[in-house]
């Protein structure tokens, strides 16, 4: 207790004895009743002061939570705000960076920060929705986001998340009407239908709808090949002019790489890169049916390599290069400076580009060696066949993977068949997924390899091809399948 309190209870002691004093000299209160009228003041006043406390802290506490609850509130609108900012900012290029999903889920932990849980549900499925419709990974997702029942799926999914946020900041209560969800969803897409893009040239609207037709029924290639043949039969195309835009250009550098390219057994498409075909078509002569090939997809230039359906081909070139991939198709769009390419200008800027033309180049030359890669591992492997119980794949272009599958289903034995770097040997290479030696060992010796020992890279050495054409690599692939098979027979091991 400090000076200042010290003086203030002794002043109120004084005064209580001074007000008693006259009290009882006065004759105002005998001094038995004194004590009865000083205990009912007491008890009035600490009944009062009770009360204020009650009063004064429960209006307090109201006060504080409305502010809080109004802070809070502010807060939810913002981060709702800036999420579907952010929403718009990492799908309007089409695609998702590493740096753009990551910029999505911190947005997202935000929201999950302020929002009830319950609603959570419904904001992740209306953004996995949103995404698949406007960042789509293959053709496939394309064509399926092509059908959607609603007038306008990325609108739709926008007013999903935002019902959501609404119901979290009003309540429960609040809910879009379907009927007016609907006009509202049908307004816009038949504004958006009517409306001119800037995109597009005013006298290429036909152009325009060509392609994206074209993408969309899963032809990104056979648009490619349509229109450096001269297949597309749209008015607009049937007006120009058809004069060679390469003969205007120095296009050195391209020349000489479809030279060498016909002497490797690729040609281009009826000579690729004139205005009639603002692409070009690569194909071999040789009976590798991979295709490499440019086009315009979604405002942007790209290109693509395919081979077949076949994904074990499209996958690892996803994985090392990034880009987009749909079972055996692979592509990706133009870099840098070249990324905004206007359509139709493709082949003008390629001919007065060096740069874009040694990107081409050497973007070809790299697809081209990994789709004559891929076709050697891939006839070595229809070769080979099916097996029961044998899931036989291509990893990353240049390995036969041939594994066994347990009863559950799960990856056991396996070998692995490569080449030996350039020297014209195929080695086949033996090992257990499940790293279990006792049976690796025990199949060993039923097939009489008992004397064969683990390698430094982990595998066993069963054979040594001296050839990498497929009628050899497959007998010898085949001739080891089977005498696993017999071994675990022996064994009686169930493969199923």
């Amino acid at each position: 207790m400090n000076f200042t309190q010290k003086k203030i209870v002794i002043i109120t002691t004084i005064l209580i004895v001074i007000a008693c004093f006259f009290a009882v000299y006065l004759r105002l209160f005998t001094g038995k009743e004194l004590w009865y009228e000083m205990f009912a003041a007491i008890l009035g006043v600490i009944i009062s002061a009770v009360i204020t406390m009650v009063l004064l802290k429960g209006q307090t506490e109201t006060d504080v939570e409305r502010e809080k609850t109004a802070k809070v509130f502010e807060e939810k609108l913002k981060i709702y705000q800036e999420y579907l900012h952010a929403l718009c900012d990492v799908i309007k290029d089409h695609s998702l960076s590493d740096e753009e999903k990551n910029l999505l889920k911190f947005q997202t932990s935000y929201v999950a920060m302020h929002c009830n849980v319950k609603y959570m549900p419904a904001i992740s499925n209306a953004v996995k929705e949103l995404i698949d419709h406007c960042c789509p990974d293959d053709v496939e997702t394309l064509e399926r986001r092509s059908k959607s029942d609603s007038p306008d799926p990325v609108l739709d999914n926008l007013f999903c998340i935002v019902e959501a946020f609404r119901k979290d900041l009003y309540g429960d209560g609040f809910e879009f009407d379907s009927n007016h969800k609907l006009d509202t969803l049908n307004n816009f897409s038949k504004a958006y239908l009517n409306a001119k893009s800037k995109d597009c040239k005013e006298e290429q609207p036909q152009q325009r709808i060509t392609v994206d037709l074209n993408v969309l029924s899963n032809s990104l290639v056979h648009s490619g090949s349509e229109g450096c043949s001269g297949k597309n039969d749209g008015e607009t195309q049937a007006a120009k002019p058809q004069k060679d835009m390469t003969s205007l250009k120095d296009m050195g550098l391209w020349d000489e790489a479809v030279a060498k390219w016909k002497k490797e057994g690729w040609y281009v498409e009826d000579g690729g890169l004139t205005d009639s075909c603002d692409g070009f078509y690569i194909k071999n002569e040789k009976g590798n049916p991979g295709i490499i090939n440019a086009g315009f997809y979604q405002g942007h230039y790209y290109i693509q390599a395919q081979y077949e359906n076949d994904s074990d081909f499209s996958k690892p070139l996803k994985w090392e290069k990034g880009g987009r991939r749909s079972h055996g198709q692979w592509w990706q769009y133009l870099p840098g400076s070249y990324y905004n390419i206007a359509q139709g200008k493709f082949a003008e800027t390629f001919g007065s580009d060096k740069g874009l033309q040694q990107y081409v180049i050497d973007t070809v030359e790299e697809l081209k060696g990994i789709v004559d890669r891929y076709h050697r591992t891939a006839t070595w492997k229809k070769a080979v066949g099916d097996y029961e119980h044998w899931d036989i794949f291509i990893w990353y272009w240049d390995m036969l993977a041939c594994q066994l599958l347990s009863f559950e289903g799960e990856r056991t034995l396996y070998m692995d068949i490569n080449e030996d770097g350039g020297s014209g040997n195929v080695l086949i290479q033996f090992d257990d997924r499940r790293n279990d030696k006792e049976l690796l060992r025990n199949v060993l010796a039923r097939m009489g390899c008992q004397d064969r020992q683990t390698e430094a890279n982990g595998y066993v050495l069963l054979e040594v091809v001296k050839s990498v054409e497929a009628k050899t690599v497959s007998e010898r692939v085949k001739y080891w399948i089977e005498a696993i098979n017999r071994a675990l027979s022996s064994m009686n091991v169930n493969k199923k």
